[in-house]
């Protein structure tokens, strides 16, 4: 069908928002705008935590860089060996491997629970490593570490049988 624009047009000329004085006359009310803090972002706060530990410079140096590594979710997606060449190449840092997970280790105990972890599985290890110890927090964790396929695959019965336990546990 054809369609004229005419038949979209507004019979009134002026739009309503044109009507309306935003001039503030001292007569009317001003509005009341609620104030509100600025949040610090999620890597200033695990910077923040970073410098509350003992740390040398070249230890703080190295934790730093992990934390810029991580992305938004906090997962820390590259490979341990590309962060020490990128601290070697970009910010002439000299470390190894097991320095920077050592470094990793400590930013996996900050908060929120389960940052810097490398996949779903260490995240959630990493999470309930934070809980009051528990005969279901023991088994959750034995799933996550044993049986992490099958649990991922919602094969609950294989899991039950191999670890003798019942549905409820």
């Amino acid at each position: 069908r054809e369609v004229s624009l005419s038949e979209y047009k507004d019979d009134d000329p002026i739009p309503a928002y044109r009507l309306r004085s935003d001039i503030y006359s001292g007569k009317e009310e001003r509005p009341q705008y609620s104030t509100f803090s600025v949040k610090e972002s999620f890597t200033q706060s695990l910077q923040e935590q970073l410098g509350y530990r003992s740390l040398s410079e070249h230890q703080y140096a190295v934790g730093s860089f992990i934390i810029g590594s991580l992305d938004d979710d906090g997962y820390l997606r590259r490979s341990i060996d590309s962060i020490v060449d990128d601290l070697v190449l970009r910010a002439n840092i000299s470390t190894t491997e097991e320095e920077v997970l050592e470094m990793l280790k400590i930013i996996q105990e900050f908060e929120p629970a389960g940052v810097g972890a490398r996949d779903l599985r260490e995240c959630l290890l990493l999470q309930i490593r934070n809980l009051r110890r528990s005969e279901a927090v023991e088994n959750a964790e034995k799933i996550l570490k044993n049986h992490f396929v099958e649990f991922t695959s919602k094969h609950y019965q294989k899991i039950m049988t191999r670890m003798g336990i019942s549905e409820e546990d």
